[in-house]
């Protein structure tokens, strides 16, 4: 394989093409429709755009499952690339659906929808999720409440 000289631009450096792993970044896609790449454990979530990533999911913990979360600034895609999780959704109403979903399959999580992950088989999950303004709330079986 020939490998080709990239023109340099004259400015900004991170405007050059860049290879990287979605696994251990996560790139930050931004209103100008610039991406920005962070690191994945980085302390600290930009302001503004729309965060991509790749993590491993081992089990409930690994997806915080005691916990819900909402995105009142847009919608969320969770796309499985391996294993298979139970997904529960509840709108401010309080009625809960669940869905399976399983390995190659993609769900959008409407704006406002508070959701909650189970893993039931090991694997990959690629989120595509607003960078502002995430909600959480402590999940409360039903068991244990007051």
């Amino acid at each position: 394989m020939t490998r080709h000289k990239l023109p340099t631009p004259a400015g900004d450096a991170s405007r050059l093409p860049r290879l990287f792993a979605l696994s251990s970044s996560l790139a930050v896609l931004q209103a100008d429709a610039t991406v920005h790449l962070m690191p994945f454990q980085r302390d600290g979530l930009p302001r503004a755009g729309w965060i991509m990533g790749i993590k491993p999911i081992t089990d409930t913990a690994s997806v915080h499952g005691n916990h819900w979360e909402r995105h009142p600034r847009g919608d969320e895609i969770l796309t499985l690339l391996e294993g298979s999780l139970r997904v529960v959704l509840a709108a401010d109403a309080g009625d809960e659906r669940e869905l399976k979903v399983a390995a190659g399959e993609s769900l959008v999580v409407p704006q406002g929808w508070w959701h909650r992950l189970e893993v039931h088989q090991p694997g990959r999950l690629m989120f595509v999720t607003p960078a502002t303004d995430s909600e959480h709330r402590l999940h409360r079986p039903h068991d244990q409440e007051d």
